[in-house]
């Protein structure tokens, strides 16, 4: 077994025990459905998430570098990145629910600047590696335009880590979506 297979094989193990636990906290949600007081916005996060965590895992068969090994600060910025998004994975949807229910626009509003600020630097990470790892084979002008196309979405994230109003978080969750599944297909 190589080296990339170690640290792949140690990633995605990561990614599986964070899958795990985002399962776990919605299967919680339905064993105990009648006390939960539903909403869309914690559930579309969490589904946004699940869509970034599966597509940060299949842009790991791509980071390698042109030798076919995986550097030292790739290796250091996906385990990075990969605790920022455990820590994401378990803000995403309640583990304790107590005996009164729980109202998740209520859980959600109450934890949205961590979820989301946890999310917006997940998002710079993964720009920042995505970026590193397309540089030599980018144009100028292709890493400007592609640098100002990725500025949008941390933009877009710490607005919701920052406001709590309704609307912008409805607005914006549904384009990020949108977004994250139009990136999936157009790759």
């Amino acid at each position: 077994m190589s080296k990339n297979d170690i640290i792949i094989t140690l990633f995605t193990i990561i990614y599986g025990l964070m899958f795990a636990d985002l399962f776990l906290s919605f299967h919680k949600l339905i064993r105990v459905r009648k006390i939960v007081k539903w909403h869309w916005l914690p559930l579309l996060s969490a589904w946004y998430l699940f869509l970034t965590i599966l597509y940060n895992w299949w842009g790991l068969s791509s980071a390698q570098n042109s030798t076919g090994s995986i550097s030292i600060y790739l290796f250091l910025a996906h385990g990075h990145l990969l605790l920022l998004t455990f820590l994401l994975v378990s803000t995403a949807l309640p583990d304790q629910i107590d005996k009164n229910g729980i109202d998740l626009k209520t859980y959600y509003f109450k934890n949205h600047r961590y979820f989301w600020g946890l999310m917006s630097s997940v998002v710079i990470i993964s720009i920042l590696i995505n970026f590193f790892k397309q540089f030599h084979r980018l144009g100028s002008l292709n890493i400007l335009f592609t640098f100002l196309t990725v500025s949008i979405l941390p933009i877009l994230t710490i607005t919701l880590a920052i406001s709590k109003r309704y609307w912008v978080h409805a607005t914006i969750l549904i384009i990020l979506v949108i977004g994250i599944i139009l990136e999936i297909f157009i790759r």
